[in-house]
């Protein structure tokens, strides 16, 4: 596959993007010719000759550009990096120190040269908290795809956590222990508490009056089922014609024992078997799509997967 022309990558990017971290580094060399022009006058003061001060009074400015590019590289990749952050802003605190110093006691002196580095710091922070939280965020939708953890539930309305906090947190507690949405949790709970001959709460009556939901077995425990969504090797959503195929050549679920459960070696059996067929198709089985295949956790479905990366793994080192 041939890599995309100029005006495809011109057409995909983010320009929003691209002009608001350009006029944040145009922010930073403005702080930086200030700040270049009050050390270069101080290290003159202080008896360097003129070559020393030039290269003086860039290495601050040279300092805060690299840990700052460094940042954005860690940032971008999931971490925090809070000490080359810090180091960034010491550094450009440093320089304000300085110019500050320098324009002493001048108020709209001391303006002029305490904004351009101040401004600096304040928008290059955004702009990492910014690529961090979009970095935080792919990772989690990678993590949540590959079956690493659940997906979020929908949050609770906020007018039942003001008018009956008591009852809307036992339905927050369970969605959390149980990880099923607060409608399945309501009605469970509600079908408990008539059978027990108790009264059903004001906050749970709405999700109860709604028509109840097709329950998680009917249409997810069968291959087919209208929701699954496979991807591509590439990452690109597969054809419904492409999931139906894989679908049809797929094995029968196994089913459940009288408690709901099937034992290791079946669901591992299984998960092989999916992802071995679906290689075969050309499709990313992911363990979100195995979860609602077997209509199981996707916990359920990483401890299968590393059941079978450790068997495999053992074969490999047992083999002479």
């Amino acid at each position: 596959m041939s890599a995309p022309g100029i005006r495809t990558r011109l057409a995909r990017a983010d320009w929003d993007k691209i002009l608001t971290d350009g006029a944040i580094y145009a922010l930073a060399l403005g702080g930086f010719y200030v700040a270049f022009k009050t050390l270069y006058a101080l290290a003159l003061a202080v008896g360097a000759t003129a070559d020393e001060a030039v290269v003086l009074s860039s290495l601050a400015d040279i300092a805060i550009l690299a840990y700052s590019r460094k940042a954005v590289r860690e940032v971008k990749a999931g971490r925090s990096a809070w000490g080359i952050r810090l180091i960034v802003a010491g550094f450009s605190l440093a320089t304000v120190a300085l110019q500050l110093r320098s324009a002493w006691p001048h108020p709209v002196a001391v303006g002029f040269h305490a904004l351009p580095p101040l401004v600096w710091i304040t928008g290059h922070e955004m702009m990492l908290r910014g690529e961090l939280r979009d970095a935080k965020k792919q990772l989690r939708e990678r993590e949540i795809e590959a079956g690493l953890r659940p997906a979020p539930l929908p949050r609770l309305r906020r007018t039942w956590w003001i008018l009956d906090p008591y009852h809307t947190f036992i339905v927050w507690r369970l969605t959390k222990l149980w990880e099923k949405p607060a409608d399945y949790v309501i009605r469970t709970e509600a079908t408990k508490r008539q059978n027990d001959g108790k009264d059903i709460p004001r906050a749970w009556q709405s999700a109860l009056h709604e028509p109840e939901p097709e329950s998680e077995g009917e249409g997810e425990d069968q291959p087919g089922s209208e929701g699954l969504r496979l991807r591509t090797l590439n990452g690109e959503y597969a054809a419904p014609d492409a999931c139906a195929s894989f679908l049809q050549a797929l094995q029968p679920v196994p089913e459940k024992d009288a408690h709901n459960r099937r034992s290791n070696d079946v669901t591992d059996a299984f998960v092989h078997q999916a992802q071995t067929l679906g290689h075969r198709f050309g499709l990313d089985i992911t363990g979100v799509a195995l979860a609602k295949i077997l209509d199981v956790d996707p916990a359920t479905i990483s401890r299968s997967q590393a059941r079978i990366r450790a068997a495999a793994s053992k074969t490999l080192t047992s083999t002479p």
